[in-house]
């Protein structure tokens, strides 16, 4: 009867033979019995032949990594812009991903591989964290465009893929007055496999260099260079700070020692910037070397005054009077015209009055000369002066700069561009400055005003008065 209750609920119908009276009741019952056995199980094997089996369920796909961040060296320098890292090229860099969850490994590991330069090693130090070692070159990609962002990486681009520069620049040097004859050729030229932002200053022995590059945007790093091997080395800790924090001067001096002035205080070390000794400074101070690379011309930002600092003594003297801002920008010059003469062009009244230029006895602090209506910012070969004329005011960030040449009587040789930064040679031959697309620079000749461009962008002079410059390969 259970059988037959599920065979009907089954949809099925089992149909017996009647029940015959007689005797013939107890021996046909066994048969019966054994015949509907029979007849349950082969329907019931047919049924489940009949029975469609149910299909597989379709596999859940799995959800896309997600990454938290993109870091080059260290956590804290992280990737946010496909195009925005510029590194040095020169050593070894560690590329790390962070996830907010366990990824796979092969859906990761491929897209790092196919950008990556040969010889890079792939590795997971966490579930959540893979690092890639990438051997010193040339840029390369990285492609993540398996995983997306975070929710809380709104800064990530999607798809995640990222271009890391690791430019090659060239360092060339030239004699201006070769480029003004018409010979536009570098007398010579280095490699270098840096993100190199700006060259500070040459040794004198031509191959030296003080140089920022680094991490762009994330961090800039300041080191000794030498141009002919590439080898880099850093400086004793207060010439490293003043290149973080801001230096008016750091630069070679006549007998070797390097130099470093910063906003309040001076440093002298050996040649290779070790051994450093404290020297006296001004508040908030800028600083101008002289001829003879003994005496250091200082101007306060702060307090509005000017000092003689002597390297062989470390003492430090302050010239009598004040010495106005112009601008809130300061925009107060000093050179020199010869150990004793220095030359200060301020405004009559701080952030206001008149510009005007006082030559001073730096032995005696006697004033010597006052000029009013212009300033003297220096004076180059053939007694041409560069003068400027700025207009005073206490708000104005940027304000309104005339520049010119002019000999000895006030004549005009030549106008000069403003907005830019003028780099005199050493001697007074020359004067320079970099174009505002960094991509080429001028070399003008005081005497005639004339002008020559060369390309890259000019950076500082050498002790033998030559221009050099940087441009990328």
């Amino acid at each position: 009867m259970k059988a037959r209750r599920a065979l009907r609920r089954a949809g099925l119908r089992v149909v017996l033979e009647p029940r015959r009276p007689g005797n013939s009741g107890s021996v046909a019952r066994p048969a019966r019995r054994a015949v509907l056995a029979l007849t349950l199980i082969g329907l019931l094997f047919g049924a489940c032949e009949a029975t469609p089996s149910p299909s597989p369920s379709p596999a859940v796909p799995l959800a896309r990594a997600q990454v938290e961040r993109l870091w080059i060296d260290d956590p804290n320098f992280f990737v946010q812009l496909p195009n925005e890292m510029v590194i040095d090229g020169d050593r070894e860099i560690v590329v790390g991903v962070d996830f907010s969850q366990t990824p796979r490994h092969d859906e990761i590991e491929p897209g790092l591989r196919a950008g990556a330069p040969s010889g890079s090693v792939i590795e997971w130090p966490t579930d959540r964290r893979v690092t890639m070692r990438v051997p010193a070159g040339g840029p390369f990609d990285i492609d993540l465009s398996s995983a997306e962002p975070a929710p809380q990486s709104q800064s990530l681009p999607n798809p995640l893929r990222f271009h890391i520069d690791r430019p090659t620049f060239e360092v060339a040097l030239y004699r201006p007055k070769d480029v003004l004859a018409g010979s536009l050729g570098p007398v010579r030229t280095w490699t270098v496999h840096l993100a190199l932002q700006h060259i500070l200053s040459l040794a004198f022995d031509g191959h030296r260099a003080l140089v920022y590059h680094g991490l762009t945007p994330r961090r800039t790093d300041f080191s000794m260079l030498d141009l002919d091997s590439g080898q880099k080395s850093t400086l004793a800790e207060p010439f490293m700070q003043m290149a973080k924090n801001g230096t008016s001067l750091m630069d070679w001096l006549p007998d070797g020692r390097l130099l470093g002035v910063a906003h309040a205080t001076s440093v002298v070390g050996d040649t290779d910037g070790q051994h450093p000794v404290e020297l006296p400074g001004l508040v908030g101070q800028g600083a101008v070397l002289s001829p003879s690379g003994d005496l250091v011309g200082l101007w306060s930002y702060s307090e509005k005054t000017v000092g003689i600092l002597d390297l062989a003594t470390g003492n430090l003297r302050l010239l009598p009077g004040t010495f106005p801002r112009c601008t809130v920008g300061g925009i107060v010059a000093l050179s020199w015209i010869d150990d004793d003469q220095l030359v200060i062009s301020d405004c009559t009244a701080d952030l206001g009055g008149t510009p005007r230029t006082r030559v001073l006895s730096a032995r005696t602090g006697a004033t010597l000369q006052t000029r009013l209506g212009d300033q003297l910012v220096a004076i180059l070969a053939g007694g041409v002066e560069w003068r400027t004329r700025v207009e005073p005011a206490q708000t104005m960030s940027s304000p309104k700069v005339a520049a010119w040449l002019a000999d000895r009587t006030g004549k005009v040789l030549a106008t000069l561009v403003t907005g830019v930064h003028y780099l005199p040679a050493p001697d007074g031959s020359a004067l320079a400055f970099a174009n505002a697309d960094g991509q080429h620079s001028v070399i003008i000749d005081p005497a005639t005003g004339r002008q020559r461009e060369v390309a890259g962008e000019a950076m500082t002079w050498t002790k033998q008065g030559e221009l050099a410059v940087i441009r990328r390969r």
